[in-house]
């Protein structure tokens, strides 16, 4: 029987705002039904598909690493996959820490196995990612972040589609005799892009829409980051009372501001003052300003303000149809408009919510309103750009 290794138990550093965060709340009920699966799993020896998808910097990826650390907990094998280990034996071993494993033997066309007393033995080579799935008995969670690209650029090459499309259906219907779960997260595009390979519905509780955090948690979020990190001094609430008018509730929003006032506190000796927290507020405004710079990157100003023209009169976050913004773009971009809305929704500026499209973070709409709302055709720009 072979070994088999877990992802770490402890959070990797993150680069900037994504990964895991130190200070988590919220997501009970998401949380109680991922465990609900996996003990369903556990106790029947079968499987599922638990997907997550929200827009950017909705803490997907945090959740992810949430639900690793609950699996863990319950004696789970974890491994983080990419794309490819849904058709891809050797990408699929490496995942599960057996890329070492395994050296293929050019005389035999077989696979050459390390034995612990030095030497090998051939076996045959595993023919599929499903036959590497089904060697082992501990209960097993493969862990799939920025699904979306499944139907972008990380989709399967023709050739091996077939065998994406039954590795996800085997580990959905639970047909691996082993228990397997897939947990993915991703854009908007992440439902549509399961659904072209095959998966287009999902068991009660087992599909999320991830929106804001609610109040309560937003809170506990930044008192966690004052007290535990910046060693603050004091009740900080009216530090509270002023970062969550400026978050509402966006876990990306939160975590900054957050991070950001528990860096000051830390280097004023966990002193609160009146100019520290605008100094906060104002680091706050500039990262949240960048963030939105980066997501609208992709787009002409042009594009973005016939955007705005067709939501302009619709309340912050309230849904629009499909086809009143088409036909807005329409007057501009003609046959082209389909296609440049599908952009708008595989970047997150855009969010299908069953009522129609609608931006999800109240905030951007509003900098998007504010920078590309006019006709002045002037859009603004990185004064460090050439």
């Amino acid at each position: 029987m072979p070994k088999f290794q877990t992802s770490p138990t402890t959070p990797t550093k993150s680069t900037h705002d994504r990964g895991p965060t130190p200070y988590f709340h919220g997501r009970r009920r998401i949380l109680q039904n991922f465990i609900k699966q996996l003990e369903n799993s556990a106790q029947q020896k079968d499987g599922t598909i638990f997907l997550i998808q929200g827009a950017p910097g909705v803490g997907k990826t945090a959740l992810l690493y949430e639900c690793g650390k609950l699996a863990r907990e319950r004696k789970w094998q974890v491994a983080d996959i990419h794309p490819d280990a849904l058709w891809n034996t050797a990408a699929l071993m490496r995942s599960l820490g057996r890329g070492d494993e395994f050296e293929t033997s050019e005389r035999t066309g077989a696979v050459d196995i390390k034995l612990a007393k030095g030497g090998y033995t051939s076996v045959p080579v595993p023919r599929t990612t499903i036959s590497i799935l089904k060697e082992a008995d501990i209960p097993l969670l493969l862990i799939l972040d920025e699904a979306q690209i499944l139907g972008i650029s990380g989709k399967p090459p023709t050739e091996q589609a077939i065998h994406a499309t039954n590795t996800l259906k085997e580990i959905h219907n639970g047909s691996l005799e082993r228990s397997v779960v897939l947990l993915a997260a991703g854009l908007g595009t992440t439902l549509d892009a399961f659904g072209f390979l095959g998966i287009s519905r999902f068991a009660e509780g087992c599909f999320v829409e991830l929106g804001a955090l609610s109040k309560e948690s937003e809170r506990a979020v930044i008192h966690d980051w004052l007290t535990k990190k910046g060693g603050v001094k004091g009740d900080p609430t009216a530090w509270i009372d002023m970062i969550v008018q400026e978050t509402h509730q966006w876990p990306r929003h939160v975590h900054s501001y957050a991070k950001h006032a528990a860096e000051h506190l830390k280097e004023n000796d966990g002193i609160m003052t009146s100019q520290g927290l605008s100094a906060v507020i104002e680091l706050g405004q500039e990262g949240r300003k960048q963030y939105y710079k980066q997501r609208v990157g992709k787009f002409y100003g042009d594009q973005l303000q016939c955007l705005v023209g067709s939501i302009s009169n619709n309340p912050l976050g309230e849904p629009i149809s499909r086809l009143a913004i088409i036909s807005s773009l329409a007057q501009t971009y003609d046959d082209k408009a389909e296609d440049l809305l599908e952009d708008f929704i595989e970047k997150g500026i855009l969010e299908k919510n069953g009522k129609g499209l609608s931006i999800p973070i109240p905030s951007m709409q509003t900098w998007l309103q504010k920078n590309y709302g006019s006709k002045s055709g002037i859009f603004p720009r990185d004064k460090s750009a050439p």
